[in-house]
């Protein structure tokens, strides 16, 4: 009897988080699928059977369009540049020192304040042609005026925030490389730039992905920086996809047009989450 309940025992530990995404996530996401088969009034109460009609809608609807446009301008300039700076910055104190924790401090502080702090303080410094960077800079570009730097300011915003998280996960997968491994590297003649991208950085590979998708989650869900610091303007150039959500669900009491948008994206992510889950097992596969 005791051996049978040691069986069960981790399903038990995790029976309360079950339960709590299922009443918090799951059901209401269920919900969401099937109202969005309905038209709904802005107390969100069914008031008639419209089949995919609000998906037809949504997908003709050019506001929507736009949206995902802006946020795959947005995915292609955050997700490499915040890939590339929170490498370069785990790199560069990958090796623990006697001051690196200076360095650490520094680098994961952005995750100590609040996003809403962080998104006015950006404001304030990219607000106006007299702002703060315009007179470190010496220049006059209106940032949060004109549709490039609106989004660029973004990007910048967005890979501040997203910065503690990613370098803390890389610096730690670096300083978790096996030792044996690289003295080995090292007695063999690699050094230096090889020693990093033929032996260190290879070893990080997965970490390094996992990075890049937690990236691409957060620019594809990114909204209350964008209400706070360019409310989706200047026309439209940081509305995205998420931010049309929020305006269609929430400002408009659009509920048909929020379920049929949250059902797509729902069903968009268990794609890519089988696909990618699929080409994991194949690759774990191919090397046993």
């Amino acid at each position: 009897m005791k051996v049978k309940i040691e069986k069960y025992k981790p399903y038990l530990y995790l029976l309360p988080a079950v339960a709590l995404a299922f009443l918090f996530t799951w059901l209401p996401a269920l919900r969401s699928f099937i109202q969005s088969f309905f038209n709904t009034n802005a107390q969100g109460k069914l008031i008639g059977f419209t089949g995919l009609q609000n998906y037809k809608i949504l997908l003709t609807d050019k506001a929507f369009l736009h949206s995902i446009l802006v946020t795959i301008k947005f995915v292609l300039l955050f997700v490499p540049l915040n890939t590339f700076l929170t490498l370069l910055a785990a790199s560069m104190t990958r090796r623990k020192s006697k001051y690196s924790f200076i360095a650490e401090y520094i680098f994961f502080l952005p995750v100590a304040v609040s996003l809403s702090a962080y998104t006015l303080v950006f404001k304030e410094l990219f607000r106006g042609q007299s702002s703060v960077i315009n007179k470190i800079l010496n220049t006059s570009f209106n940032f949060l005026n004109s549709n490039f730097g609106a989004l660029f300011t973004l990007v910048i915003l967005g890979v501040f925030l997203d910065f503690g998280i990613d370098y803390m996960l890389l610096m730690c997968a670096f300083r978790s490389n096996d030792k044996s491994v690289l003295e080995a590297a090292r007695m063999d003649g690699a050094g230096g730039w090889r020693l990093f991208f033929q032996i260190e950085l290879p070893m990080i590979f997965e970490t390094v992905l996992v990075t890049i998708f937690l990236a691409i989650k957060d620019a594809l869900l990114i909204v209350a920086p964008i209400l706070i610091l360019t409310e989706g303007g200047p026309n439209g150039s940081t509305s995205t996809i998420m931010h049309y959500y929020y305006i269609e669900a929430f400002k408009s009491s659009n509920r048909a047009a929020g379920n049929a948008l949250s059902s797509l994206i729902l069903t968009f992510a268990g794609i890519f989450f089988a696909l990618s889950s699929i080409a994991k097992l194949s690759k774990r596969r191919k090397f046993r």
